[in-house]
């Protein structure tokens, strides 16, 4: 090993393949990094025209594409030739219903965005970074929803490719600010941060606390824009289906001069000269309309932006994450910008990226054809089955116009002012004959249409159907024929196969639109969502300015389909019942969204639950005897289970066994107050007291049973007989 202190270069190392000492070793020079860049620029600036030529080849069938699922004839020409021959053919547009079917079964709802990460020390971060990305991703921030319904239509109807920029954009503006964090006043050092902005601004202006104009955040967004497919830029030799893996990426855009200026640092002078390419070619559009009048008003700048892994091109670039953006303006030679991505930055101590690690620019296709990195879309695909319908529709149109209904009539039976009446067609009640009048007027036969043709366009509907992969219980028609159960689940369960690979493309493409964002929120965001809580966590977990996310962003699968509201409450239902026991959920936002669901307002049934009493523990008692209950250790018991009896309780018990074992009240007798016949008791209710007894005599009524007493005790026990007894 060689010595510290000596460097690794300047050790000899023998070698057998040594030049002499007198042999002249020639070093690599070193580049320029500006003759670098240049040579650089020169090779994506012809790639750029190349795309451009290449994508050019596909406008016409993209525009036709457009035309025909509106129902209107393709506008192409060439050469002043009309190329398009469906103007022969009756307009019936299927594309209309089968694109609105497909696009809602593969992506028709934002769905939840839920993250994990591998390290697990970076978890607690997770929860209010996703917290925040679910919000920047919904519908008053980034209009995810917007671009993703776009891009969509323009894979499955319009080009086979679609793409989408994600991006930040932030405006500034100067201020003033102490240049220092402690300020040395006469009394002593005052941390800057100790004072209000008023104090500082004070100081500042007075000349005693020193100062620096610094850019302050005015307002910033991020932003999610679908871009056409007739703005799209691959490399023309690129053959994939990832666009990661290309060279680079572009895409064609147009700025109004006001943005455009401070965005491309541009001057007055060039202002004319950039405009004047703002103008698209009609064939450059995919808009039916091209009177383009009102854009006129509107001039601005026409640009190419492109990004491009910086490895490919530059050999003394170590990273494979890094990322560079050149943007060329119709109207200069050079390119007005050429610097790395802002999307990423570079930290010193790893020598990572953090940030954005893929393009800001992602591409969805839903098919590969070997070596064709643009597809054809469904309507492209399904052309010439659509074509053989209006063909068919287009004859049975004709065969009906050669075969409109026409009658004849005997002109030597027909009275000739009957015959000018028929001929003028005024007469359509009863016309006077003289005898039968079936051999003086009668239907000349009609050509009938051959019933071979309803089958050929039978089959043709099915075989775009089979193209689609889209039958009529998709489209929500009534299908004919009958089916049993299990061929319509096996239908369905084909379908959901079948659809289930292009969702999970649809996914893919969502989840890299997060991917970007995330990494632009790691850079730029505030997090504005998030509580001083959660805000503190995840920075205690995650260093976000000096650790790299790497987030595993997922969904779940089908949660980019909007369900029934029955089909919603049977699942939260389900869920709720398997879990809410469970101690591991918190059931109240679910109660929340099946109130919402069922046309109630959380706000106004809901309230908080109460606490529930603990469980009472199942405690039976069997008493062998009368002391067993009044022991004082299974009163106690009784006591402290709850079901102890109050002295009030007791008392009444003790009437109540008192009066199961009186003698019962005599029945009153004939004549008594409130008997038949008697008269009626006082307004007291109570019968007037009987007579006294005269002194010395026996009240009346002593004696009157001598035979009735109390029952003797019963013996129940050996106890109660006593010694001896048996």
């Amino acid at each position: 090993m060689a010595d510290a202190q000596t460097p690794i270069e300047d050790t000899p190392v023998p070698s057998q393949d040594a030049p002499p000492k007198d042999s002249t070793v020639e070093k690599p020079e070193k580049t320029d990094p500006k003759d670098k860049n240049a040579k650089i620029v020169k090779v994506i600036d012809g790639g750029r025209e190349s795309s451009k030529r290449m994508r050019k080849d596909h406008f016409q069938e993209w525009k036709r594409n457009v035309e025909l699922r509106m129902g209107k004839i393709a506008t192409m020409y060439t050469g002043g030739l009309d190329l398009d021959d469906d103007d022969l053919q009756t307009e019936i547009n299927p594309d209309w219903a089968l694109t609105k079917t497909k696009t809602a079964n593969l992506f028709s709802q934002v769905p939840t965005v839920q993250g994990t990460h591998e390290n697990l020390q970076y978890a607690p971060a997770v929860s209010p970074f996703m917290k925040q990305m679910n919000y920047e991703i919904g519908e008053k921030r980034a209009h995810v929803a917007v671009a993703m319904e776009e891009a969509l239509n323009d894979v499955v109807n319009a080009a086979g490719i679609a793409g989408a920029i994600v991006g930040y954009a932030a405006r500034f503006d100067m201020v003033d600010v102490p240049s220092v964090e402690v300020w040395q006043s006469p009394k002593g050092p005052i941390p800057v941060k100790a004072m209000t902005e008023d104090q500082q601004h004070a100081l500042m202006d007075a000349g005693i606390l020193p100062k620096q104009s610094v850019n302050r955040k005015v307002s910033d967004k991020f932003y999610v824009t679908r871009i056409s497919p007739v703005d799209l830029l691959v490399p023309s030799d690129f053959t994939g289906s990832c666009f990661d893996d290309g060279d680079w990426v572009g895409r064609t855009g147009r700025l109004p001069w006001s943005v455009a200026k401070a965005e491309f640092k541009l001057s007055e002078e060039d202002k004319d000269n950039l405009l004047s390419g703002y103008d698209k070619p009609s064939a450059d559009e995919l808009r039916t309309d091209a009177e383009q009048s009102g854009l006129l008003e509107t001039k601005g700048v026409k640009f190419d932006e492109i990004y491009y892994w910086r490895y490919r091109f530059d050999s003394d670039e170590k990273n494979f994450n890094a990322i560079w953006k050149v943007v060329f303006v119709e109207g200069k030679k050079d390119p007005v910008i050429h610097e790395p991505w802002d999307g990423q930055e570079l930290d010193e101590k790893t020598r990572q990226y953090i940030g954005a690690t893929v393009f800001p620019i992602r591409f969805l296709t839903l098919t590969y054809i070997t070596d064709n990195p643009i597809p054809p879309s469904d309507s492209a695909a399904g052309r010439p089955q659509v074509n053989d319908l209006r063909r068919s529709r287009n004859q049975m149109f004709a065969n009906r116009r050669r075969s409109m209904p026409l009658r004849w009539f005997d002109v030597n039976r027909v009275d000739p002012l009957i015959q000018a009446n028929l001929m003028r067609g005024t007469i359509q009640g009863f016309i006077p004959f003289n005898g039968n009048g079936n051999n003086g007027i009668g239907e000349i036969a009609r050509a009938s249409y051959p019933a071979e043709d309803f089958t050929f366009d039978s089959m043709t509907k099915q075989d775009l159907m089979e193209l689609w992969q889209i039958g009529p219980d998709q489209l929500g028609a009534a299908s004919t024929g009958k089916k049993s159960t299990g061929q319509s689940q096996l239908q369905q369960q084909n379908f959901a196969t079948r659809i289930g690979q292009e969702r999970s493309r649809v996914a893919y493409f969502f989840l890299s639109i997060c991917q970007v964002l995330a990494g632009l929120m790691v850079l730029h965001s505030d997090f504005p969502v998030l509580t001083g809580d959660e805000k503190a966590a995840m920075q205690k977990a995650w260093d976000n300015k000096h650790i790299i996310h790497d987030l595993v962003l997922k969904i779940r699968p089908d949660s980019t389909i909007v369900l029934d509201t029955q089909a919603q409450l049977q699942r939260y239902t389900q869920f709720l019942n398997l879990t809410a026991k469970s101690g591991f959920v918190n059931p109240e936002p679910i109660i929340a969204k099946m109130a919402e669901l069922s046309g109630i307002d959380p706000a106004e049934v809901m309230i908080k639950p109460q606490g529930k009493p603990p469980d009472q523990p199942n405690i039976s008692y069997r008493f062998s005897s009368k002391d067993d209950i009044i022991n004082p250790v299974v009163f106690a018991i009784l006591k402290k289970a709850g079901m102890a009896p109050s002295a009030e309780e007791i008392e009444e018990a003790k009437q109540l066994l008192m009066s199961s074992v009186a003698p019962p009240k005599p029945p009153a007798p004939q004549g008594a107050p409130g008997a038949g016949g008697a008269p009626p008791l006082p307004p007291g209710g109570a019968p007037p007291a009987p007579p006294a007894a005269p002194a010395g005599q026996p009240h009346p009524t002593d004696g009157a049973h001598p035979d009735w007493h109390l029952a003797d005790k019963v013996a129940k026990r050996g106890r109660d007989i006593g010694p001896g007894g048996s």
